[in-house]
């Protein structure tokens, strides 16, 4: 376990799916309307902090500080693409 985490929930109250890109790694993760995902992310040698960036269909956040991270919804950890939507790409809306 690193020695340092921070935890950052997004929540969904649009009518329509919404990407959630972590950066800088790039990954991905559509939250469908009222759903909310956590990016929990851990730094080895300072406190990880979070930099979010809207776009229209998609919230960048970018991790500082951090030496990996990890995607929860609902307990259970979430893999890049996950619920990603047909005829859509990452960052784009």
């Amino acid at each position: 376990m690193r020695p340092f985490t921070a935890k950052f929930g997004v929540s969904n109250s649009r009518s329509k799916p919404q990407v959630v890109a972590v950066e800088p790694w790039a990954n991905d993760y559509t939250l469908l309307p009222g759903e909310e995902l956590e990016i929990i992310a851990f730094g080895d040698t300072a406190l990880p902090w979070f930099h979010v960036v809207e776009w229209d269909g998609t919230s960048q956040v970018y991790i500082e500080e951090t030496a990996d991270f990890k995607v929860i919804q609902k307990g259970v950890e979430l893999q890049c693409g996950h619920n990603r939507q047909p005829n859509s790409h990452a960052g784009e809306s």
